[in-house]
Parts: structure tokens; C-alpha cells; sequence
């Protein structure tokens, strides 16, 4: 692998939170994250809006799609300290164990946001 791109909701402040927190730390391999809600960001052919709004995806060395939690195992195995984690995601049985749970995830995220949102306000 030699680069990362990552395509994430910059409107969804627990997405911002761990974008910010995936930021800060040396990745083994370049990475690029696309902020979904500027308007200027411009999409990959073969990706839309929606869709990646609705799921964290990633692209690998500008070929291959990941989505779901497959794609946080693709991000997390480029840090030092969430190499393994990401590493063990990416197994199959385990990748659609953990993609299970992040449908669901996905389904309380609108409440999430709401309440961290209060939290963040002054």
C-alpha cells in the first residue's frame, strides 16, 4: 500500500473528532482526507455523495474501495498503536462481524451527533 485516501463527514462532529484524532498521529503511508461537506471537494469517479456520506470510506493507492468497517480497518492498520486492532478487523468473519455493529452504529449516529453536539456548545 502506498497511499490512503479518506472520505469522511466533516458535518458529524464524532466523525471530526476521530478524523482529528487519526490526524495527529504518523501513519506508515501518505494520507489524503477529503472532507465530504466542503464544497469543493471533489469526488473520485465511482464514489458519490450519498453514499459516502452515509459510510466511512477509504480508497487505497487510488484503485480500491473500502466502506464500512472495513474501511476503519484499512485507516487503523497505518498507526503504530491500531496497527493489530486494524489488522484483525480486516479478516473476514471479523470484518462482517464488526461491519454488523456498525450498522447499527449508523443507526444511533443522528442521536449521537445531537448530544455532542450540546456538549460542544459554549
Amino acid at each position: 500500500m502506498n497511499s490512503l485516501e479518506v472520505f469522511y463527514d466533516g458535518g458529524c462532529p464524532l466523525c471530526r473528532r476521530e478524523i482529528n484524532y487519526f490526524r495527529a498521529l504518523k501513519s506508515r503511508v501518505p494520507v489524503t482526507w477529503l472532507d465530504l461537506t466542503d464544497s469543493n471537494a471533489e469526488l473520485p469517479q465511482g464514489l458519490d455523495r450519498c453514499s459516502a456520506l452515509a459510510r466511512m470510506h477509504v480508497r487505497v493507492d487510488g484503485r480500491h474501495y473500502y466502506q464500512g468497517a472495513a474501511a476503519f480497518g484499512m485507516l487503523w492498520s497505518q498507526f503504530v498503536y491500531w496497527r493489530m486492532l486494524g489488522l484483525f478487523l480486516r479478516i473476514p468473519p471479523v470484518t462482517w462481524c464488526a461491519d454488523r455493529l456498525y450498522r447499527v452504529f449508523l443507526k444511533l449516529r443522528p442521536h449521537l451527533q445531537r448530544w455532542v453536539q450540546l456538549k460542544e456548545k459554549p
